[in-house]
């Protein structure tokens, strides 16, 4: 039995990557190349694996620093910039939006009304109450999904020279463990994926009840949990377990020990949700009236956020 669903396991891995590549070559991605045993042996020493595909353009950024200079040219520009600010009401007056915040970001709390001749939505873990705000349907909500991460040892990163991914499970949009050395030196292992018990809630430690009874009250969430439970239960018990989070990553690093690793950052990830419980895997940008409203934006949600970005200006530009 063990066997053969091993080699079902490898089939439905098989066929995944066909079409990753297949995608890839659609794409115009350069370079891309299937490699075997061997030829995986080759670009990453401790990596084992009956194959992969080598994308050797593929790379990580300092999304901070991508981030910091967009502001730049915002502001060159003559746009402003505001943060700690929540938007509390939206609604429509003849050719303009009126956009109600609270806060000032360094300062006491403060209601504020702007007026826009278009507004663009992109709010995250939020994208669906901020979008209900505008006018637009409450669908699909937004489950906050916790992903941890582990960070390895200084003396164990050459482990890794590249990224390092598996083939992901078509059933889920989630990636699944994996290795990725950053642009400071540290290489992250992960990450799993647990339900928040918060929006914001980065640990175990932050509840939000108003969030959570949100959360478990949708239709959409108890068919989800009805489906998957048992991948609920891996992922949390991953989470608990530091030598099965490790486990999961082992797979594909057979060196790894579970003293390799030292407890690294966390990030919540806007999973988009249907109502009949399908997790979203693809964008999902509405319009209601001069609004925009993105309300999916899945992995690789920060690497396409240009591509993302030209696609909204055509969709104004042509209402």
């Amino acid at each position: 039995m063990r066997a053969t669903a091993e080699r079902a396991r490898f089939i439905d891995e098989a066929i995944a990557g066909d079409g990753i590549e297949e995608r890839a070559r659609a794409n115009g991605v350069p370079g891309i190349r299937r490699v075997d045993a061997d030829g995986l042996a080759a670009l990453e020493p401790h990596v084992r694996g009956v194959g992969g595909l080598h994308s050797p353009s593929t790379a990580i950024v300092d999304y901070p620093a991508v981030t910091r200079a967009l502001a730049d040219e915002v502001r060159a520009a003559g746009g402003t910039i505001r943060t700690g600010v929540e938007v509390t009401t939206l609604h429509e007056r003849g050719n303009e939006v009126v956009v109600t915040g609270t806060g000032s970001g360094d300062g006491p709390p403060t209601d504020r009304d702007e007026a826009f001749d278009l507004v663009v939505l992109c709010a995250g873990l939020h994208s669906d109450r901020v979008a209900r705000l505008a006018g637009d349907g409450p669908e699909p909500r937004i489950v906050p999904f916790r992903g941890e991460y582990h960070l390895l040892v200084p003396d164990r990163r050459h482990l890794v020279r590249g990224l390092v991914y598996p083939v992901p499970d078509p059933r889920y949009p989630f990636l699944g463990v994996h290795l990725t050395p950053r642009v400071d030196g540290e290489v992250m292992v992960g990450p799993n994926a647990v339900l928040a018990l918060a929006r914001e809630g980065y640990d175990w430690r932050t509840v939000s009840w108003s969030d959570l009874r949100e959360t478990v009250s949708s239709p959409g969430f108890r068919s989800f949990a009805r489906q998957h439970w048992r991948t609920g239960a891996r992922e949390v018990a991953g989470s608990l377990s530091t030598a099965r989070f490790v486990a999961a990553a082992r797979r594909y690093v057979p060196e790894l020990r579970v003293e390799d690793v030292a407890p690294g950052p966390a990030g919540n990830r806007a999973q988009a949700l249907d109502p009949d419980g399908t997790l979203v895997d693809d964008f999902r940008i509405s319009r209601v009236g001069r609004v925009l409203a993105v309300r999916n934006a899945p992995s690789p949600g920060a690497t396409s956020a240009l591509a993302i970005a030209e696609h909204v200006v055509q969709e104004a530009l042509d209402s």
